[in-house]
């Protein structure tokens, strides 16, 4: 953990090392750890070099933790191409994300805004908020950052990422590679129950997979991410617990098994590293966007995505629309609808890599729903509001107060 995350703040935010260790490594046993930059990346280690990992800068990719010394990493990406796609299509969705001041909306309440800013930047346990966009009506209304981040600085969504992979499988759909109910997924599945398990099923966590996903100490998911090289390959192995369909469980390895299927799907590498790329983050103007891979190349759906606040909030905004953006659909129509849809035994908080408004977000409408990930990361989405609210940040997970951070939002945006 500490590795990689030394590794990538300093390669994707340009911070120090001593920063990382003071802000990011402040919990647990790794204040300990001894962190060395070196050529190609940074290692972490206990006093005496024990239990030396490395992580590994790959240009165009991130950072890489090496799980298997014998094993090749993945080959560096040239961002060029997509970088150009880009070019071309940045002016309108500039346009769109952008203001003056001049030009708020009418009924906005400014004052309230800012005071719902500085609850949502109150220190927490661990720090607090690094990032908070407010979007109204396709309009940026309101920002703010922690010292030492800006618009500018990619911050981490941890399981946010899911709801990537969310748009890639929607990709596939309307490219008709691949359907929802589709099963035989996998010939390592095919002799026993697991060959049932429907692209549905994962989507909602239904798969039925043997899984834990603790972190805090060992488990299926700290396995999976910091001691495996292919962590599809590992997420792919666990048994059968339940017959799919029938029970609910939050797994990250789930996530990376439809990583896997889509590179699966697509058959070349080179269409499989693009795909959110070129047909998503391009036509959108997403242009901070990694998605760091594992040794096998697979990109970490589950977990390591890093766009900046803006960034996130183009996503969030992608899915107030239905997919839709501007005269261009990038998603299947209805999409969005379908991944709202609650799945079986997750009392109506989850979707297919959606959070639901849950029992979580007491006093806001019921079309709330959100991007979530690890140490309290949030695109919130509210249709009923035409908003997207980004909050990034540092601290003990679940700390942060958001249905009172997102009230206070609301109370501040125009009646309608």
């Amino acid at each position: 953990y500490a590795a990689k995350m030394a590794c990538s703040c300093g390669h994707l935010q340009g911070r120090s090392l001593a920063d990382v260790q003071e802000s990011d490594l402040n919990f647990s046993v790794l204040p300990y750890l001894r962190l060395r930059a070196t050529e190609t990346g940074v290692t972490a280690a206990f006093p005496l070099g024990f239990f030396r990992r490395e992580a590994v800068v790959v240009p165009g990719r991130g950072c890489v933790l090496i799980s298997d010394e014998t094993r090749d990493l993945p080959a560096a990406l040239d961002r060029t191409r997509a970088a150009a796609i880009r070019d071309t299509l940045l002016d309108w969705p500039d346009r769109f994300i952008g203001t003056q001041p001049d030009s708020l909306p009418p009924g906005l309440d400014t004052a309230a805004l800012r005071a719902a800013l500085d609850y949502g930047f109150q220190p927490l346990p661990g720090g607090g908020a690094r990032g908070i966009v407010v979007v109204y009506r396709d309009q940026l209304v309101a920002e703010r950052y922690a010292p030492g981040f800006d618009h500018a600085t990619p911050q981490l969504g941890w399981s946010m990422t899911k709801t990537l992979t969310n748009a890639a499988i929607g990709l596939l759909v309307k490219q008709g590679k691949i359907a929802v109910a589709e099963d035989h997924l996998f010939p390592a599945w095919e002799n026993d129950t697991r060959r049932d398990i429907a692209v549905a099923d994962l989507l909602r966590m239904n798969s039925g997979l043997a899984w834990n996903e603790a972190y805090g100490t060992s488990s299926d998911a700290t396995t999976m991410l910091y001691l495996r090289p292919d962590m599809p390959a590992y997420a792919r192995e666990q048994p059968a617990a339940a017959p799919p369909g029938t029970t609910w469980a939050y797994s990250s390895g789930t996530t990376n098994i439809l990583s896997d299927l889509i590179r699966r799907r697509l058959g070349d590498d080179a269409a499989y590293y693009n795909l959110l790329w070129d047909s998503v983050f391009a036509p959108i103007g997403v242009t901070s966007a990694r998605i760091e891979p594992d040794q096998a190349g697979h990109w970490i759906g589950s977990s390591y995505g890093w766009l900046t606040p803006r960034d996130w909030a183009r996503c969030g905004l992608l899915y107030l629309h239905d997919g839709q953006w501007g005269d261009r659909r990038i998603l299947p129509e209805g999409w969005v609808d379908y991944s709202r849809q609650p799945a079986a035994g997750s009392d109506g908080e989850y979707g297919a890599h959606l959070w639901l408004k849950g029992s979580s977000l007491p006093g806001l409408p019921d079309d709330t729903y959100n991007f979530r990930g690890f140490q309290d990361q949030r695109v919130f989405v509210i249709p009923s509001r035409a908003c997207v609210i980004v909050r990034l940040g540092q601290n003990r997970d679940q700390s942060a107060d958001f249905a009172g951070f997102l009230r206070q939002v609301l109370a501040a945006l125009p009646a309608s």
